[in-house]
């Protein structure tokens, strides 16, 4: 008799449990396995959409090389100083998209205010939000420190450089961008 009740209470918690999770919607999974890309390496496979509704991917052999900027939403004022000097500079050899992971900020599961908030900020590029950090976990990033990521066209990592915004690493940038990124 135990056995039977202990069945039947098990079954009932077990289906009520299943028709609670159909209720949530499950947001689309990231990619299983994101490992380290090195240097010179095919990068890790992404697609995002941006604010404005553009799709950024990286598929081989792309029509330029793409600068990635990213880091947390404290160094947003930094960031969009880069923005504005990659934009103006770089325009015209590679295509620039700002990249936000939500992850572990007070915007975690919040779309809608992210994107207010960002297009209350105007940035210069597009904004495209990483919600599985894609991006991060492919270079293992540290987003307390603005980073500049460099694809070439042919999707190989040139470069990861972490630098804020100044003067030595405006420099530095456009080193890596002339030597590595537009050969």
């Amino acid at each position: 008799m135990k056995k039977v009740l202990l069945l039947i209470l098990s079954l009932t918690w077990f289906t009520s449990g299943s028709l609670m999770a159909l209720e949530v919607e499950e947001k689309p999974f990231p990619p299983f396995y994101v490992r380290k890309v090195p240097i010179g390496e095919a990068f890790t496979p992404f697609e995002f959409v941006d604010l404005d509704g553009r799709t950024w991917s990286n598929r081989p052999y792309l029509p330029k090389a793409m600068l990635i900027l990213t880091g947390s939403w404290a160094l947003r004022h930094d960031l969009r100083k880069w923005a504005e000097h990659a934009s103006m500079r770089y325009l015209l050899a590679a295509d620039i998209i700002w990249v936000y992971n939500p992850c572990n900020t007070e915007f975690a599961d919040h779309r809608k205010r992210i994107e207010d908030h960002f297009k209350d900020f105007k940035t210069a590029v597009p904004v495209v939000i990483d919600e599985h950090s894609i991006i991060g976990r492919s270079l293992k990033i540290d987003y307390d420190i603005p980073t500049i990521i460099g694809i070439d066209r042919f999707n190989r990592l040139a470069f990861c450089h972490e630098s804020p915004f100044n003067k030595a690493g405006q420099e530095k940038l456009y080193a890596l961008v002339r030597t590595r990124l537009l050969k």
